[in-house]
């Protein structure tokens, strides 16, 4: 965990240093214990349809998991003007209608508290098949191709304004992936499969929105 992860890298330093509260959204994939990691002493609530490749520490890290469903209910019990920051990490892909959920999600924001929505881009569609998901489709539960635009102008019309939206950059993974970019094609010679590790940077395969909810009057 030396490398910031971007859906903490654009906003650690807009959240505050101390009393931080944090939903993640698809909490999967050892969140629980990444974010601890990144904000030690943050209230951490994770929300998600089953616990994917979470470990009994990932579990034990949570200080409340949300139920979600796949019909989009379980929302509701989350409460709203709680967190200051809402993590939806590689979600919206696998939600056929997300709009409505965003929406719900900007209610569960404190005033000036920040959302991240990071889904593959538009830019995936065209890029190489390769193990791990590089072209969008390699992962049959891709269900939906978000857009920056058609993102910000969910959040817009719920009182969050958009701080940064576009490409997600990483220098650190970037040069990673051009040093083992001929590694990649090398093992496709000989295997005839293309890793996906390390490329999403370099080859554009992650967009991302990074809004505020405006602060009461």
């Amino acid at each position: 965990m030396l490398v910031c992860p971007t859906k903490f890298l654009y906003a650690r330093g807009k959240l505050p240093r101390t009393g931080l509260r944090i939903l993640d959204v698809g909490c999967g994939n050892n969140s629980p214990s990444m974010t601890k990691h990144w904000f030690p002493g943050c209230h951490y609530a994770g929300a998600d349809i089953e616990n994917y490749n979470n470990s009994a520490g990932d579990v034990s890290t949570m200080d409340v998991f949300y139920q979600l469903g796949t019909d989009g209910s379980g929302y509701s019990a989350i409460p709203e003007d709680s967190y200051d920051y809402v993590i939806l990490h590689h979600v919206v892909e696998h939600m056929p209608a997300p709009a409505p959920i965003l929406a719900t999600l900007c209610t569960k924001l404190k005033p000036g508290g920040c959302i991240w929505i990071a889904f593959p881009s538009r830019r995936s569609l065209s890029l190489p098949s390769a193990e791990g998901t590089l072209q969008f489709s390699d992962d049959p539960t891709h269900v939906h191709v978000p857009d920056v635009r058609e993102i910000s102008n969910v959040l817009l019309a719920h009182g969050v304004k958009i701080i940064h939206a576009g490409r997600s950059r990483s220098f650190i993974r970037e040069v990673t992936g051009l040093a083992t970019l001929p590694l990649a094609y090398l093992r496709k010679l000989a295997t005839g499969k293309l890793s996906g590790r390390g490329l999403w940077y370099i080859l554009g395969f992650e967009d991302h929105v990074l809004g505020q909810r405006r602060m009461q009057s």
